[in-house]
């Protein structure tokens, strides 16, 4: 099964994000879950991460369900 199915639906998620995302399909589904105001500040949150350990903060908030909003 590829997990990356549908994850740049709406524009392009960057690299790092999309990269994350695809090492955890919890993180993958609930990000599909979302609406997409929620994953555009999804999008906007990760291009101000400046670390790899920001980023994995980031897709563990996707993973548990936690939004950003």
């Amino acid at each position: 099964m590829d997990y990356t199915d549908g994850l740049q639906q709406g524009g392009v998620l960057p690299l790092g994000l999309a990269f994350g995302m695809a090492m955890d399909a919890q993180a993958i589904d609930h990000y599909g879950k979302m609406t997409e105001y929620e994953k555009e500040k999804v999008i906007a949150e990760s291009k101000n991460v400046k670390s790899k350990e920001e980023m994995q903060q980031l897709i563990q908030k996707i993973s548990e369900g936690d939004t950003i909003v």
